[in-house]
């Protein structure tokens, strides 16, 4: 399969290497849920921590982010992206794994005060993700759903 990779790798640049998992989720309007944050729109998700498996990962970052419980329904695919995060002050070479999700429970607030869960149409959803990996996703996941009679 072939690697799927946004930005552009600067020559002479030591990028710190960011695997992690997203979630993709829609209501029943078919608006997808992203994270605002003071550096950007995000799918909730997030960096894998010790050995946690992925959808440990994607559990736990949602209850985070959103304060919602999920249910993992599919595997969308990886897609990487080089860029220059203003949060870390770094370089990074994210490396994320993404998945369809079904928001479940809301069983408490979201643990970081400065992200809120807001819905978006998927062409205004494409345009706010700060990441063209996390568009990618989204757009990938339509595409399936239009595909499957």
């Amino acid at each position: 399969m072939k690697e799927i990779v946004f930005g552009e790798k600067l020559e002479g640049v030591d990028y710190f290497k960011r695997p992690g998992v997203y979630g993709i989720a829609l209501n029943e309007h078919g608006e997808v849920a992203i994270v605002k944050t003071p550096t950007g729109f995000f799918l909730p998700g997030g960096g894998i921590e010790g050995n946690e498996s992925y959808p440990e990962c994607l559990q736990r970052e949602f209850l985070e982010e959103t304060g919602y419980e999920i249910q993992i329904e599919k595997f969308i695919g990886e897609a990487r992206q080089y860029y220059y995060s203003e949060e870390l002050e770094r370089h990074v070479y994210s490396i994320g794994y993404f998945y369809e999700v079904i928001l479940k429970n809301k069983t408490m607030d979201s643990i970081e005060d400065d992200h809120e869960l807001q819905w978006f149409e998927p062409e205004k959803c494409t345009k706010l993700l700060l990441l063209q990996n996390q568009s990618w996703a989204v757009l990938e996941l339509l595409k399936r759903k239009r595909s499957v009679p």
